[in-house]
């Protein structure tokens, strides 16, 4: 029991402990890599005077140190400290300037390190923001590196004055190294060769073609007047090369090319033998660093805006998607059909669900086949989208199993892969536009029977009171005359109540007055209308007998009313125009001003009498339309069927 309980696990320390030993071996393993990477090179760079070359080239080791910092950690600097050291003390420096002189690679490629780190480097070059922040960082890591090692040299050698030459000779030398091992070194060996893979023989072709390149640059030796004329076409064949590199076979495989490339140029200067033999040595480093830095930078700009590209590509695909996604997943019916042909070339579930039509027959149909018996169009007529006004095409489309829906549609023209195309959404309103009619039905209901009740109730039981009334004041008069006057006075007043009581039921029911007649009640609308110095005017142009029922001839009259009002609140017209046409088979009725032209809100049909307007329209069977007029003013326009005649049918 004297266990402690306080619950550690028994096996956490061991774990812990060989969790600790086993990154303690990875990073050793790593740290000797490194080392022994770094040594190599350097070694055999300096090495290289024993075996011919007119000069060392110790290029490849800040490479090896810059990637490995970058890739496995900056905690590996003392590798890179211990191989420089190494190096060093192999090439006869003494102890302390060694120390120094071995301390520039480590600082410099931790400082390149960190920069990429803090920066957000990604070392498969997938950003085209990655190009430069690896070009940038590698020149200040560098430039601290040979700062650090050309000072201990100068300290060592006991020169008087800082070789500033060396100096920048120095840099040069660990920035190419840097641009020419860190792009391969940082790659993905597994991606690579999925790439080599996937195309066999593009692979097998540029690897031959870098191979006879590097050969020709080793052992072609030209004279002074040659030396020109085919370096030129040997560059421009290398720039070829990473271009196909990069291009098809990723930026790994230009690097590869670009390395071999780069240090074949350098061994043939170094050796004199081969294209770049017959130079000095400072117009050789120079043609070398402008070599091996034109392919790298080449490479480097090149990924950097195929990576753009590849971004711009990804993105455009994301937001497609993104649209995709929304479109089939509205809960709202969305198609697109062909500006011309009318075919459907994409829709979307609920516009399944909303036709019965299952998705392969839809994409086999024309929406002109939409259209409900009778009903002449299915969609908008080309070139005219609805909806840009805020005013919805109004038809009518039949189902798969034969129903028929009252529908709103807005349209706009796009553009679906490279054919015109429209864009449609068809929203199912014959259930509110059912309940639209059934309210209005229901209120103009209640409106005639209420004015039925006080036409023969109220109106008659006043009309009686008020003869009753006249009666007993003619009686006062001979009995008792100073009651006569306040008789005769209830009597006006009575007759002033029954008078407001005819308004209320005309108000109510409006062609209760003229007994059904909507021209006389027309007539009398623009006739109280005409108010001040406004004219308003009723044009009739009678063609076929009226044979509306009396429930659309008041949807019609109220349909003008509200018009009529609008026009007299809203326009500051100086004239308005009622015009009421009736011809076989249909009537038209419309409300023209001079006005300063409808509102926004008007236009898209948002405000209370609007809507009211357009259900009374559509209650019989109409459309209601509300456009600018030019040069100004306002036009109402209601269009609807009237039954024909049973004489009419006959004849």
């Amino acid at each position: 029991m004297g266990e402690d309980r306080r619950g550690l696990d028994p096996g956490a320390a061991s774990r812990s402990a060989a969790g600790t030993g086993d990154a303690w071996l990875v990073t050793a393993r790593r740290a000797l890599i490194v080392f022994a990477a770094v040594c190599l090179a350097g070694t055999l760079s300096f090495a290289l005077p024993q075996w011919g070359s007119r000069l060392n080239l110790p290029i490849l080791p800040s490479g090896f140190a810059v990637a490995a910092l970058v890739r496995w950690g900056r905690r590996l600097w003392p590798a890179v400290f211990a191989a420089e050291f190494a190096i060093e003390l192999y090439n006869g420096t003494a102890f302390l300037p060694a120390v120094l002189v071995a301390a520039g690679l480590p600082a410099g490629a931790w400082l390149t390190a960190w920069i990429l780190e803090r920066r957000g480097f990604d070392r498969t070059f997938a950003r085209a923001r990655d190009v430069p922040l690896f070009v940038g960082a590698t020149i200040v890591g560098m430039a601290l590196a040979a700062l650090i090692g050309n000072t201990g040299l100068t300290i060592a050698f006991r020169e008087g004055v800082f070789a500033w030459v060396g100096g920048v000779r120095w840099w040069n030398n660990t920035v190419a190294g840097v641009m020419l091992l860190g792009p391969l070194l940082l790659s993905d060996p597994a991606v690579l060769w999925r790439r080599l893979r996937a195309e066999p023989w593009v692979a097998a072709g540029y690897l031959a073609g870098v191979a006879a390149l590097a050969v020709g640059l080793l052992t072609v030796s030209l004279d002074a007047t040659m030396a020109p004329g085919v370096r030129s076409p040997l560059i421009v064949a290398s720039l070829v090369l990473v271009v196909i590199g990069v291009m098809r076979l990723g930026l790994a495989a230009a690097s590869i090319a670009t390395l071999v490339l780069a240090t074949c140029g350098a061994l043939s200067f170094a050796f004199d033998r081969g294209m770049f033999a017959g130079m000095n040595v400072l117009a050789g480093l120079i043609l070398v660093w402008s070599y091996a830095g034109a392919l790298t930078l080449f490479a480097l700009i090149l990924t950097a805006l195929l990576a753009e590209r590849d971004a711009e590509a990804a993105e455009r695909l994301r937001a497609e998607r993104r649209y995709a996604e929304v479109f089939e997943a509205s809960p709202q019916p969305l198609w697109v059909h062909h500006a011309t042909t009318l075919r459907f070339l994409l829709v979307n579930r609920a516009t399944e669900r909303q036709y019965g039509y299952p998705r392969e027959r839809l994409l086999s149909m024309r929406a002109s086949e939409l259209a409900a018996p009778g009903e002449p169009r299915a969609v908008p007529d080309p070139g005219s989208p609805a909806g840009a006004a805020g005013e919805p095409f109004e038809t009518r489309h039949a189902t798969a199993t034969g129903r028929v829906l009252e529908v709103e549609m807005w349209t706009r023209s796009v553009d679906f892969g490279g054919e015109p195309a429209v864009l449609a959404f068809a929203t199912d309103v014959t259930e509110r536009q059912a309940l639209g009619r059934a309210l209005i039905e229901a209120i103009a209901s209640e409106q005639r029977r209420i004015g039925q009740e006080m036409h023969d109730g109220l109106g008659q039981e006043l009309t009686g009171l008020s003869l009753s009334l006249r009666a007993l004041a003619k009686r006062a008069q001979r009995e008792q005359p100073a009651w006569a006057a306040e008789l005769d006075r209830l009597a006006a007043l009575l007759h002033s109540s029954i008078q407001s009581a005819r308004r209320i039921v005309r108000g109510l029911s409006p062609l209760a007055g003229a007994d059904g007649n909507l021209v006389g009640a027309l007539e009398q609308l623009a006739e109280t209308s005409s108010i001040g110095g406004l004219d308003v005017r009723l044009d009739t142009r009678l063609e076929a007998a009226l044979t509306l029922p009396l429930e659309a001839r008041s949807h019609l009259y109220r349909i003008a009313q509200e018009a009529l009002q609008n026009a007299l609140k809203h326009s500051g017209a100086s004239r308005i125009e009622l015009e009421f046409g009736v011809r076989p088979g249909g009537v038209r009725l419309a409300v023209l001003d001079n006005g300063r032209g409808p509102p926004e809100l008007a236009l898209a049909g948002n405000g209370l009498g609007m809507r009211t307007m357009r259900y009374r329209a559509t209650a019989i069977g109409g459309r209601l339309l509300v456009a600018r007029r030019l040069p100004t003013g306002t036009a109402v326009v209601v269009e609807a069927p009237q039954p024909v005649p049973a004489s009419a049918r006959s004849a």
